[in-house]
């Protein structure tokens, strides 16, 4: 049966994940699809990494490095990847046992499609489902000109896209996936499967990782300035772009009210308003002081569940 079945290559990257890389690894050998390439390349950790994927042995495709980052460590795992289809899955996040094989059929089915993704679960440190269904249907509009995302873990791929487009951007931090569906998006379409099929898993450290320098959030800008010098974007984005740079404007804002430099992310809402100026202020403001409150919030609370539990 696996003779007929396209190959289908998932690259994970793992730094300093040992406590959940078990768990992501039994994930994808469980799968019900039969002919999966499951490459784990360790990108440099200093904990017990290497001892967790000795474990698997041949069950797994294994590498081990110095640390180069998430970017350029998926691109490295998908040039190597064999497969005709092509995905990744990060060292803390879960496939349930029928992802792949339902990715799989649909990417067969519409050569339309070239990315497919599953609804998503959030859960915490112990796998427990937080919220259910937290992924909705691709809107490409949206993640152009609203910043708005919501792909989760488990999305497949053709090959061929990734060789067509490049890979992710290394030079980029904070969204390097976010680009990658912008670039990926003007080539196809994207296909959502409305059941949950993956574990996103929220934890402390992943709240920690995406507090990030506002510097490092300018890069929104420059993803919009190389994203708008290309000839080929749809004259309905071309008429948004005003509001695209006002919702990035925006971004900036807020991880500026999260560092605490009030007068700073002011002069950023004040560009938003200027390049956007049907703006709801008072909605826009509330949303923002709840976006930025709203992290800090998390990590203090899973500081004092981790507190009481080592208590115990």
């Amino acid at each position: 049966m696996t003779e007929i079945l396209p190959l289908v290559s998932i690259v994970t990257p793992t730094y300093n994940q040992a406590r959940y890389l078990a768990e992501t690894i039994a994930s994808v050998l469980a799968q019900d699809y039969p002919h999966i390439e499951y490459i784990v390349i360790n990108d440099g950790s200093s904990d017990e990494t290497p001892a967790v994927m000795n474990t698997y042995g041949d069950r797994i495709v294994s590498l081990h490095q110095a640390n180069m980052g998430q970017a350029r460590t998926l691109n490295k795992g998908w040039a190597m990847a064999r497969g005709k289809y092509v995905g990744y899955l990060s060292s803390d996040d879960l496939l349930f046992p029928h992802a792949i094989s339902r990715l799989v059929a649909v990417l067969e089915s519409k050569p339309e499609v070239v990315v497919a993704y599953p609804d998503a679960d959030l859960i915490d440190p112990s796998s427990r489902v937080i919220l259910s269904s937290v992924a909705r249907e691709f809107d490409y509009d949206a993640l152009v000109v609203q910043q708005d995302c919501h792909i989760g873990p488990g999305a497949l791929f053709r090959k061929s896209l990734v060789e067509q487009l490049g890979g992710w951007r290394a030079d980029l931090r904070l969204a390097p996936d976010r680009e990658f569906w912008m670039r990926a998006g003007l080539q196809g379409e994207f296909h959502m499967i409305k059941e949950p099929l993956a574990g996103y898993r929220m934890h402390p450290e992943s709240i920690s990782y995406y507090d990030t320098n506002p510097n490092t959030a300018k890069e929104y800008l420059r993803v919009l300035d190389d994203y708008y010098a290309r000839p080929d974007i749809p004259a309905r984005l071309i008429s948004r772009k005003d509001e695209a740079y006002a919702n990035a404007q925006l971004i900036l804002c807020r991880m500026l009210l999260r560092d605490g430099k009030f007068s700073e992310a002011l002069d950023h809402y004040r560009d938003a308003v200027r390049l956007n100026p049907k703006l709801p202020r008072l909605q826009t403001w509330a949303r923002l002081i709840r976006t930025s409150v709203s992290k800090p919030i998390r990590r203090w609370m899973w500081q004092i569940k981790r507190t009481f539990s080592f208590a115990k």
